[in-house]
């Protein structure tokens, strides 16, 4: 996933704290035991205003940051384990469980010497204008997200994909020289994924959230979108489900959507096909997923999935699984 993004290497324990505190904030740093055998890895892919990163010390490790201030940890291991307090939350990490540490509250962190960790770093900023954004009003209070995520699950495999495929597609955009909006993207997708995947003191509000600002017909058209974008939508069926004429369903879609109800259909399963192949198995295909949600020109389809999400769907299936897919056009 990292490729050569080596930031740092070092055993010196002041020098891994000022290398480590560069990227995240201050932060007390010492051994927990007499063995001292630091020998620390820093793996580093920025965004805009995050990051994803790899940290492993090499020997057991008392962190102690305080308040994180500016910014959301998830903190996912790959090898090892360790414990984790943050404000009056307290777990075990290790593959099994990831940590979600909020900005507000105190944290403290045991590391354990065969302890790696996949950590992404989200601006708090920017993830509070994202969730007010997605619930169209202000947040009256800071995000507060519960601390321990179960990996062994569908939100565990979700997140775990979404990381992967961002990581591994900002470095291709890098090396492409396209990482300007891209890169946005990427981290709005990290953000909004979090925020639907992982409990918070929003969470409920965020689940029942309707968009609150298009008028009666233009939601239900859109619900009916929702719920059936694998089977044949018609425009005739859109304007049966919304109550009004096919002329007043395309000027509501167009003024509150910009787009047209079908434009709006065809970006739906798009979304949904760019999530099918990040939730993917190996044994799964581009053309099987495709077909499921009603795509049959699977070259068009092809195209149109690019110019959304800026790769084939057979990248996307690649950094998903670890395959390819020779059944559809690249």
């Amino acid at each position: 996933m990292f490729g050569d993004k080596l930031l740092f290497h070092t055993r010196d324990l002041d020098e891994a704290r000022e290398r480590v505190s560069s990227v995240y904030t201050s932060h007390f740093l010492d051994y927990k035991r007499f063995d001292h055998r630091l020998d620390t890895y820093f793996y580093h892919i920025p965004l805009p205003d995050s990051s994803v990163n790899y940290l492993g010390y090499g020997s057991d490790m008392v962190v102690t940051p305080g308040e994180l201030e500016e910014f959301y940890l998830v903190q996912t291991p790959i090898t090892g384990s360790g414990d984790v307090c943050c404000g009056k939350q307290h777990i075990i990490t290790s593959h099994r469980q990831s940590s979600v540490l909020n900005p507000t509250e105190s944290t403290k962190l045991i590391w354990g010497a065969d302890c790696w960790k996949v950590q992404v770093r989200l601006d708090r900023r920017m993830m509070e204008r994202c969730l007010s954004n997605m619930l169209e009003e202000p947040l009256p209070e800071p995000i507060l997200f519960k601390l321990g995520m179960d990996m062994t699950g569908d939100v565990g495999k979700s997140w775990r994909n979404t990381v992967s495929y961002v990581a591994e597609t900002a470095l291709l955009m890098r090396k492409l020289g396209q990482n300007g909006p891209m890169e946005k993207q990427l981290e709005q997708l990290l953000m909004q994924t979090l925020l639907q995947l992982q409990p918070h003191n929003y969470s409920e509000r965020l689940r029942d959230h309707r968009p609150g600002i298009a008028p009666r017909h233009v939601k239900r058209a859109e619900d009916y979108i929702h719920n059936n974008c694998r089977g044949e939508v018609t425009i005739d069926d859109l304007v049966q489900e919304s109550g009004v004429s096919a002329r007043t369903l395309y000027k509501g879609f167009q003024e509150f959507r910009g787009v047209s109800p079908m434009k709006f259909l065809k970006q739906t399963r798009l979304d949904r096909v760019h999530h099918a192949l990040l939730q993917a198995e190996p044994s799964d295909s581009v053309t099987r997923i495709a077909m499921d949600f009603g795509f049959r020109q699977l070259g068009r389809f092809a195209v149109e999935y690019r110019q959304r999400f800026g790769e084939s769907p057979s990248d996307t299936l690649r950094l998903a699984t670890g395959y390819g897919d020779d059944t559809l056009v690249q």
